[in-house]
């Protein structure tokens, strides 16, 4: 968002490599934050180190994903499950784990339900909303 209003200013992502981090320069690749981050919550929902902050991140994309599609808000493109009555359930989890107190240098595990409901809004995102699939293996 920064770079975006700094109409010239250099844009880079720092990114976790073996020897450290490195800086890596995104100026042809703009939204390279944001694959990134779902290459990360991609990893964890396989692994099963999701934490509670993890939520906040998806919220982000999903905020991203909404606007880039033309919709007003996260909640039109979170797939609305048949056993949902109201048709907001998995929105409500977004929006109530996303805003906590959530530390990246204090991490919480998440209780097993709320991993399992973090699983299935990624999956249904990832689903709906085509992305690269070279890119989640």
């Amino acid at each position: 968002m920064l770079c975006n209003e700094i109409k010239r200013a250099l844009r880079y992502f720092l990114t976790k490599a073996e020897s450290g981090y490195e800086l890596r320069d995104t100026t042809d690749t703009p939204h390279f934050y944001h694959v990134a981050m779902l290459k990360e919550l991609h990893r964890v929902a396989k692994t099963g180190e999701i934490y509670t902050y993890h939520f906040t991140i998806l919220r982000s994309i999903m905020e991203k994903t909404a606007t880039f599609h033309g919709f007003s808000g996260l909640g039109e493109i979170i797939k609305r499950e048949p056993d949902d009555e109201v048709g907001e359930l998995h929105a409500r989890y977004v929006n109530l784990l996303s805003h906590g107190n959530h530390s990246l240098f204090e991490p919480v595990d998440m209780m097993e339900e709320n991993k399992r409901i973090f699983r299935k809004i990624l999956n249904n995102l990832m689903n709906n909303y085509r992305f690269n699939p070279k890119l989640f293996p």
